[in-house]
């Protein structure tokens, strides 16, 4: 098992991309997918794509780190969809959690290395909706369309079956390291000595998941990433009645 990633100074929620030389770029994806009104770490498709286009046209090479619970399918359809189409080899480290759009994004990777005690979530795209029966009728079937493309997305990466995956995305499928590397959905695990507290920071304050994996409460770094979420939102609310 590889032993390369440390993610100690790492600051959860945040998004940023920097070339680390003429040929090497960084991308720390570390918040919601799409626009947010409360995680300022979010990123839309088109802040994603007009960054991804400010990096020197000599970079080959793009090391992607996820914590992301997913957000917006079409913007996350599109982040994909640019990685794929970008020159340079993509070589992906989920350091916490690549849950719901997010995890598509995750195979968009050349490479995919998976935390130790990180974890991918996949199920079938959600929305709300108000309006007439059309209106109803009309999202179904647009969410259907979006379910398909992304069965289409993990089939071809994993080597699944088409059945199997619209099989496990009937309710959140949550898979540790080890599942997401027998299945196919990450290239290796990794030693990730902080792993298990990014991936808390959102599974403890995230209620949109269901079958959410149990983290044991007394785990240090649980207790820590539980200690920080509260410091945050206290530190929300402030800033919010000022």
């Amino acid at each position: 098992m590889k032993n390369f990633i440390d993610v100690k100074s790492l600051k959860t929620n945040r998004f940023e991309m920097k070339a680390e030389s003429t040929t090497k770029a960084e991308i720390i994806l570390y918040g919601e997918i799409g626009d947010s009104w409360y995680d300022e770490a979010a990123v839309s498709a088109k802040q994603f794509s007009d960054t991804l286009n400010s990096l020197p046209s000599t970079v080959n090479e793009i090391h992607l780190r996820i914590n992301s619970p997913g957000g917006s399918v079409f913007d996350g359809m599109t982040i994909y969809e640019r990685l794929k189409q970008h020159k340079a080899k993509v070589i992906v480290y989920i350091d916490g959690l690549a849950a719901s759009i997010a995890s598509v994004i995750a195979l968009a990777g050349d490479e995919i290395h998976i935390g130790e005690g990180a974890y991918m979530m996949i199920h079938r795209p959600w929305t709300y909706s108000a309006g007439n029966s059309s209106e109803f009728e009309r999202v179904i079937n647009l969410l259907e369309k979006l379910e398909a493309s992304m069965i289409k997305i993990y089939a071809k990466k994993t080597g699944l079956s088409y059945e199997d995956i619209e099989r496990k995305l009937q309710e959140d499928y949550w898979m540790d390291s080890d599942e997401a590397v027998d299945l196919g959905f990450a290239t290796d695990k990794v030693e990730a000595s902080n792993s298990l507290h990014i991936a808390a920071s959102f599974l403890a304050k995230d209620k949109r998941f269901k079958n959410k994996p149990t983290i044991d409460a007394s785990n240090k770094l649980v207790k820590t990433s539980l200690d920080e979420f509260s410091k945050e939102m206290e530190d929300f609310q402030a800033r919010a009645k000022t």
